[in-house]
């Protein structure tokens, strides 16, 4: 089997570590990198890098687009010569459809689309994967598998990945903003800017540890919120300004966004 990657940023990158680090997929030297810019720090031994498509003569059995949605038009147009019929084509390319890919490639390829998000780097990553009804079950396997070695997985469908690219392809983005918000709310002389960020990321570790023990959120938050206290008089400053609402406008923003990129 032969693998090539059109693009390699830090995406790129964990799921060729992921392939790499399974057992009996490919070796190094099967993995082919298509990627228009100088090798970097992301670069494995013995993967191949090349320019482009044109550079190459091998024929691969999948082949993962890892470029921009506003770039996969000339990256698929820049590397035409080694798509071909019944390859397996997966593309972690935000909004852009499986039919708007079919009709870039013309080719009569099958279709997987991928929804990782940042966390992948460390194989921390939630993933929404769509893949075509008629590909063969081995490959399906095989494809579920790269994706469960960087994190996990949930298959859904096309039609839901709009909304699973706003929430959790996007989500980590957010998480970081209340962070950085969180900080810029400290307020002590005694606190170095280093510490800072320190102590929030704590918070958020451990409040995310303590989450993972119940089922009820909404509940174990009202435990922690006495009345007349502090953390109500927080909560109440949160819910008058229609804190919920907002993050809510904010994920329908970014799906309008995965919406407008597939047309």
């Amino acid at each position: 089997m032969k693998i090539a990657f059109i693009g390699y940023g830090n995406m790129a990158n964990a799921l060729v570590s992921s392939i790499l680090t399974s057992k009996n997929i490919v070796l190094s030297s099967d993995i082919h990198i298509f990627h228009n810019k100088n090798k970097d720090a992301y670069e494995l031994d013995k993967c191949k890098f090349l320019q482009s498509g044109q550079d190459c003569e091998d024929n691969f059995d999948i082949i993962f687009l890892c470029i921009k949605p506003k770039d996969i038009e000339s990256a698929i147009k820049e590397n035409s010569h080694i798509f071909l019929d019944n390859q397996t084509i997966v593309s972690v390319a935000a909004g852009i459809t499986i039919n708007s890919i079919k009709d870039l490639i013309q080719k009569n390829v099958l279709i997987a689309r991928a929804m990782p998000n940042l966390c992948a780097i460390f194989n921390e990553s939630i993933t929404g994967l769509c893949m075509q009804n008629n590909m063969d079950d081995n490959t399906k396997d095989l494809v579920e598998n790269i994706f469960k070695n960087i994190g996990y997985v949930r298959k859904i469908n096309e039609d839901e990945m709009h909304s699973f690219t706003a929430l959790y392809g996007s989500g980590p983005a957010y998480i970081m903003y209340f962070i950085e918000s969180l900080i810029d709310c400290e307020n002590f002389d005694s606190i170095t800017d280093d510490e800072k960020v320190l102590l929030v990321l704590q918070l958020l570790n451990s409040t995310s540890k303590l989450l993972l023990t119940t089922k009820d959120i909404s509940e174990l938050r009202s435990k922690v919120t006495s009345k007349g206290g502090t953390t109500e008089s927080a909560i109440k400053v949160l819910e008058e300004n229609n804190f919920s609402e907002i993050l809510k406008e904010a994920v329908q923003s970014a799906r309008k966004k995965s919406v407008d990129l597939s047309k």
